[in-house]
């Protein structure tokens, strides 16, 4: 059964692909406002049915209560707090979106709720092709860090939030590392899949595959964001050579340098929310899950009035 989705996901979604494509280059609606939309969905399925035809890990189909049950949303909120630090970092803003909110917030969910997955299969896809295989975790990690240096990790972790946040004109590089260090020690205690465990183990590959995930997603982002009518644009306080002719895109050159650590970032903060739900009755997670959602509504509300710079 599932086979057979896959084998119908993957040409339903290249035609939408193909479509979006041919819709943006003659200013069709809403192929053109919402191009980054459609192509990035269309990438994450056809990717999808790919692995999974391949034996590989798929996300979508091989696991579809995972994905759109859980790692979905969970995605969605995760970027939410990167757009509530934003509000003081100001490091980038939205233009030419869509006046409508009935379509816009929505727009704001579909689009944040890729970007944990796409990571993923991303990820995934390098180690269906051998790209830095990842071994097996070891899920029992006790003894292995001690508890100071916990401590200190935490810290390090903290402070770099929250430097980023007190001195965002010149710290603001230190927020796609910060929650890697404030929450991985807290993974390992819970016995979640935790980077820094697997890195003293000597195993780097789930990590070197992330950070080249971040890197190769962070392309395609910029890629099909530059070419959309509505996106996202960079207001960083680099120096005017580098924020005005080194760019690739809409991104100053040294931003892509944040794409690896942010890969990191995410699988670390998914593996601390699925930490938090494994300590939690289906009640408490079903209310912990709804208090997330009003806030993810309040967000949308400020990401109106702080972000976004422009309406269609």
């Amino acid at each position: 059964m599932r086979e057979s989705i896959a084998k119908a996901v993957f040409p339903l979604f290249l035609l939408i692909a193909i479509g979006s494509t041919i819709g943006l280059v003659y200013k069709v609606e809403p192929f053109y406002t919402h191009y980054f939309l459609f192509i990035w969905w269309s990438f994450l399925m056809i990717l999808d049915s790919s692995l999974y035809l391949a034996g590989g890990e798929s996300l979508f189909i091989g696991s579809p209560l995972d994905s759109f049950l859980f790692l979905a949303p969970v995605s969605a909120f995760i970027w939410f707090i990167f757009e509530c630090l934003n509000f003081r970092l100001q490091n980038w803003a939205y233009v030419q979106l869509t006046p409508h909110l009935w379509v816009r917030w929505p727009g704001y969910f579909l689009a944040f709720s890729t970007v944990c997955p796409g990571l993923f299969l991303t990820a995934n896809g390098l180690d269906r092709l051998g790209v830095f295989r990842k071994n097996e975790f070891s899920r029992f990690f006790a003894g292995k860090i001690s508890l100071a240096a916990e401590k200190y990790i935490m810290s390090l972790g903290g402070a770099m939030l929250l430097l980023s946040l007190v001195y965002p004109k010149y710290c603001f590089p230190l927020i796609w590392g910060g929650f890697i260090f404030a929450l991985d020690p807290l993974n390992a205690r819970m016995r979640r899949h935790s980077l820094l465990e697997e890195c003293i183990q000597g195993n780097w590959n789930r990590t070197l595959q992330l950070f080249l995930a971040g890197l190769l997603c962070g392309g395609l982002w910029e890629l099909w964001n530059f070419w959309a009518g509505a996106k996202w644009v960079y207001t960083v306080p680099l120096p005017a050579a580098l924020w005005k002719h080194l760019k690739i895109f809409e991104m100053p050159v040294l931003g892509f340098l944040g794409f690896p650590p942010f890969a990191l970032e995410c699988f670390v903060m998914v593996e601390f929310v699925r930490g938090i739900k494994d300590g939690l009755s289906d009640r408490q997670w079903r209310t912990l899950a709804g208090a997330g959602f009003v806030l993810m509504l309040l967000a949308c509300k400020l990401l109106d009035q702080w972000t976004v710079a422009s309406f269609r």
